[in-house]
This record gives C-alpha cells, sequence and structure tokens, in this order.
C-alpha cells in the first residue's frame, strides 16, 4: 500500500465521527442474540446425533452380546453318513437335495428378532427355543417363513429400540450358520420397515454372502423395482434316479403396497406380483412340471376364501374345501368360533381377483400347486385343503411382536415337513415345550395349560 493512500486513510479516519455509546451497545446485543440463535439449533444437532450415535453403539453392543450367546451353543451333531449336502445342479442351477430317503425340512416363521437393548432378553429367549428345537429335531433344511426380524422403535411398538434390520438379520443368520443347519428364507413385511436402515435387496445381499456357509438363500428372480421383490427361489428334491420329486418353491409375498408409514398403519400388505407369478410358472414349466410346495409369508387370498366358505356351512367339508386341522376358541370379540386371522387379506374387492399365483400354479391352471405354508398371521396353526391344495399356517416362534401372546405357548414351535424318496410329503406341528422339552420357566415364564384364546366348537366338540 502507498504512503499517500496510507497518509489519506489516516486523514479519513482521524476525521470520523466517534460512534456513539448507545449505538456500540446496540450492535453488541444485536450480535449476542444473533449469536444465541445459531446455538440453539446447532446443540439441537450435537445432542441429536449424541443420542443416535450413543443408541446404536448401545444396541451394537447388544447384538454382539446376543452373538456370543448364540456361539455358547454346540453345533448341531449330525451322523455325518447320512448328513445331506446341497449341491448346484449343473442343468438347472438350483440348489438341490439328493436322497432316497426322506427329506426334513423345519418351517420356523416369525421368528421377530428384536436386536436391540429393549427386546434383549426376549431376544435370548427366541434363540434359546431355536437351538433347543434345532438340536432336537437335526432337519435337512430350515425354511424360514419371513419376519425373521422386528426391527422397529421400542418400547411402544415392541420392537428392539434399534431401526438396524441390517444388524438383526446378521444374528438371525448367525444361530443357523453357528448350529450348522442349511438354511434359506423369504422376506416378510417386517424383515424391511419404511423406516428401517437396509433395504430389501441389500438384505437379500446379506443373505447371499459366501461367508455364510449353511446359509443357500438365492436370488432365482428379483424384478429390481422401488419395492423389489428379491426373495424368490427353487430348490430342488430329487433322488439317486436323478427324479425331482419335489419343487420347493420360495415366494416373496412382499411387504406393504408402497413406502409409506400410512400403508404400514393401515396394514395395507401386498401381494404376489405378477412378474413373480410369470416368473415360477416359466421356472416350474421348463423343470418338467413337478409337484410343488410353495413357502410365503402373507397368505394368499384363498385362504381367506377357504375359510369363509367354512364358516358358512358351519365348518362341514364343502365341495371345493376340506377342514384338515386347527384351533376352536373363543374370538376376540367374544363369540365362539374358529381361532383363525387372515389379516394379511385386508384389500376390498373380488378376494379371488387380488392375485393370481393360485390361479396360475393350481388346480385350474398349470396344476401343479400341493400345498401352500405362510406365517404372517401367527396365532394360527390352521390347516384345510382348498380344491385339492394344503392351505397351512406355521407354528410361530414370536416372543416380541404380539403383546398379547408373550406369555402363551401352544402356538409356539415349528411345522415339520418330510418328503419321502417317491415325493410323499407329510406334516407336522410340534410344539416347543412339550415336543421339543423347552423350558417354559427360562428366562421368561410361559403358560402352556391353554392357547392365548379359549373355547369350543360351536357343538360344544373341543378341537385338538
Amino acid at each position: 500500500m502507498s504512503e499517500e493512500y496510507m497518509s489519506r486513510e489516516k486523514r479519513a479516519n482521524k476525521h470520523m465521527a466517534p460512534e456513539p455509546e448507545k449505538k456500540k451497545k446496540e450492535k453488541k446485543e444485536k450480535t449476542k442474540k444473533r449469536g444465541l440463535w445459531w446455538k440453539i439449533p446447532m446443540w439441537i444437532v450435537i445432542i441429536a446425533v449424541f443420542c443416535v450415535v450413543s443408541a446404536l453403539a448401545v444396541n451394537l453392543g447388544f447384538s454382539l452380546h446376543l452373538r456370543h450367546y448364540i456361539n455358547s451353543f454346540d453345533p448341531v451333531e449330525y451322523n455325518d453318513a447320512d448328513r445331506l449336502v446341497p449341491e448346484i445342479d449343473p442343468e438347472t442351477g438350483y440348489y438341490t437335495f439328493t436322497t432316497d430317503r426322506e427329506l426334513k425340512i423345519m418351517m420356523l416363521t416369525d421368528i421377530h428378532l428384536g436386536g436391540g437393548f429393549w427386546s434383549a432378553e426376549k431376544d435370548r429367549k427366541t434363540v434359546y427355543e431355536i437351538i433347543t428345537m434345532l438340536q432336537k429335531e437335526k432337519p435337512d433344511l430350515v425354511i424360514l417363513d419371513g419376519d425373521n426380524t422386528f426391527a422397529v422403535p421400542g418400547p411402544i411398538y415392541n420392537g428392539g429400540g434399534t431401526l438396524n434390520n441390517y444388524m438383526a438379520a446378521r444374528d438371525v443368520i448367525q444361530i443357523f450358520n453357528h448350529e450348522g443347519v442349511y438354511f434359506s428364507t423369504v422376506f416378510g413385511n417386517h424383515d424391511t420397515e419404511v423406516f428401517d436402515y437396509t433395504g430389501r435387496q441389500k438384505l437379500g445381499e446379506l443373505y447371499m454372502k459366501d461367508r455364510f456357509e449353511y446359509c443357500i438363500f438365492d436370488q432365482n428372480y428379483t424384478d429390481g423395482g422401488d419395492l423389489p421383490t428379491v426373495t424368490n427361489q427353487i430348490i430342488l428334491v430329487k433322488n439317486t434316479k436323478g427324479e425331482t420329486t419335489k419343487a420347493l418353491l420360495l415366494v416373496d409375498s412382499n411387504a406393504y403396497v408402497d413406502n409409506s408409514i400410512k400403508a404400514v398403519l393401515d396394514w395395507n400388505y401386498d401381494i404376489i406380483r405378477d412378474g413373480t407369478v410369470d416368473w415360477a410358472a416359466e421356472s416350474i414349466k421348463a423343470l418338467g412340471n413337478p409337484k410343488t410346495v410353495a413357502f410365503f409369508h402373507i397368505p394368499t387370498s384363498e385362504f381367506r376364501i377357504a375359510y369363509e366358505e367354512l364358516d358358512a356351512n358351519g365348518w362341514k367339508d364343502t365341495e371345493n374345501t376340506k377342514y384338515i386341522s386347527g384351533v376352536w376358541d373363543e374370538l376376540l370379540d367374544g363369540t365362539t368360533g374358529s381361532r383363525i386371522w387372515h389379516g394379511g387379506i385386508t384389500k376390498e374387492g373380488p378376494l379371488a381377483d387380488i392375485d393370481r399365483f393360485f390361479e396360475t400354479l393350481g388346480p385350474d391352471g398349470m396344476n401343479v400347486l400341493e400345498a401352500c405354508y405362510c406365517g404372517h398371521d401367527h396365532v394360527n396353526n390352521a390347516w384345510v385343503n382348498y380344491k385339492g391344495v394344503d392351505l397351512l399356517y406355521g407354528y410361530s416362534i414370536d416372543n416380541l411382536a404380539y403383546t398379547e401372546i408373550d406369555n402363551s405357548g401352544l402356538q409356539r414351535g415349528a411345522t415339520i415337513i418330510t418328503i419321502a424318496a417317491d415325493g410323499t410329503r407329510t406334516t407336522k406341528y410340534k410344539n416347543a415345550y412339550f415336543d421339543y422339552g423347552v423350558s417354559k420357566d427360562k428366562f421368561e415364564d410361559v403358560y402352556t395349560d391353554h392357547l392365548y384364546f379359549e373355547g369350543s366348537k360351536p357343538d360344544g366338540v373341543l378341537r385338538p
């Protein structure tokens, strides 16, 4: 800066009137106020970040503790000579079990692992029940029929207090991977909630990671849309002659009709979409139309149609529908009837028009569908036959999501499906406490003298 310029600046400052004291004070107060308004939101953000980080750290600690608990059990002891190891069929690319003996499948549904600090004790109970049943049953394959996790806010919604469904799913995988039991899965509506950390596709990729030796989940089809349907898979059962005795069709029945809180609160569930139905039909046809057993989480409209038809006929068999087994109990409204929940079918309009799955693969279509196993409405253990196809709800493991059945034991357990070398299929419901010897007093007491509801059939005859 030149000397001439500096002298001018000094001269200008010399002749400038001094700032009045009042103005100085006002300027200082203004600066103070502006600083205060900036600091309040800043501290809100800092506190919010601290709370989030603390919650993540706490929930991670509980997750690691749960995995440590899982690892404290011994793996399932299999007879090496009889151990079935699935292999990839070179012709179809599908995982395949080849055997001339019975293939034993254990279906578990609605495990609802919370994965956070609110659900820590109940998660341990769930792990204890599952591993006890695995060690007693020694299944060749476990199929998880959806809602493996329940990573929702707690305690208001009975969740675990974490939205990290990825971490909770990792805990579920650890159960079977540590126990050395082959398993695969479909997803339900609670596996990926609208507020969860991980989307459906990323969660599917977690199950497919190579490090999980005993997880044979694979994506044979996905639509890859905004709400991708990802858990669609075919597992083959063959005899040593190379004949396919059964196709196990795992189908993604999706979650909610859109990715909104409103759809969740309204229980506005999705359906098996047309793209998935077309993929299933084409794939089964390419295999030579083997008899097919389907597994999906949310029941199709035929479940409700069949039950309403039986109910209208006084629960006597009709031309289309036969009652196989289930439980009769007092309903929520105090009346007596069948304890059948079908909350998954809540849409308006003709029920048969809701989806095309049964119509396409069932008796009026390809006629390859032998049975459908679902979960979702998990105080059921009902089984009916509709147009020659078995429609079955599975026993659940839920210790968390339904507050009203926290202490109920009779509907908690596993569904055991066996497939003989000639393709003959059998199904048995097994209770965790009576059939597998799970302690009803460990972690939390349960009662095993009655179901959630009590009552009888209208004619007064109690049904098992």
